[in-house]
């Protein structure tokens, strides 16, 4: 019986090797991004400024074609009468198109999750406040293969924000447009 686990755990250590062998595409990959996001104000104003910020993207591929993705996105702007932030936390699907030798593997994502924005006021004249609600990712982009575990990622997204306020909701349409280099 004392012999009995060694072997077995060398077993299921050799059939572990054996199985990620395998596969030709990665496990696990992670991308940190540099993020602009042209955002959209909410009520009052309803005007257009420019947000810049990180992303930081954890993966788990399960297919050669499917991953599950994990999104963190801050993105700020110094401003006057307070500094302009927006955090999101979102998880969901990507589905890439892998080819043998590809120098290019194109994907598109849908990630869900919650965010926090601060630094706008509520209603006219009103303190700069924060305010919780949910957020959406939907995009795709580019992965250029740069080496055996690095490629150059391209991203655009359609990156919507619907706060909670006193007053009613806040829905938020804006475009975030990402360069990174993603790690597997």
């Amino acid at each position: 019986m004392r012999r009995l686990l060694p072997c077995l755990c060398l077993v299921l250590f050799c059939a572990s090797v054996s199985f990620a062998q395998d596969r030709d595409y990665p496990k696990f990959d992670f991308t940190a991004a540099y993020t602009f996001n042209y955002f959209e104000t909410p009520e009052p104003t309803s005007d257009r400024t420019s947000l810049h910020g990180f992303t930081l993207a954890p993966a788990a591929n399960f297919k050669k074609w499917v991953a599950v993705e994990a999104d963190l996105t801050y993105t700020r702007k110094s401003a006057s009468p307070s500094d302009i932030s927006l955090i999101t936390y979102m998880a969901g699907l990507r589905f890439t198109r892998r080819r043998d030798n590809s120098k290019a593997e194109p994907f598109v994502h849908a990630l869900i999750g919650g965010g926090q924005l601060s630094g706008f006021p509520l209603t006219v004249g009103g303190f700069p406040a924060t305010t919780d609600g949910w957020a959406g990712k939907f995009g795709g982009g580019v992965d250029i293969i740069a080496g055996k575990h690095a490629a150059l990622r391209l991203g655009a997204d359609y990156y919507r924000y619907h706060g909670h306020i006193p007053t009613g909701r806040q829905r938020l349409d804006n475009l975030a447009l990402s360069v990174g280099i993603r790690l597997f």
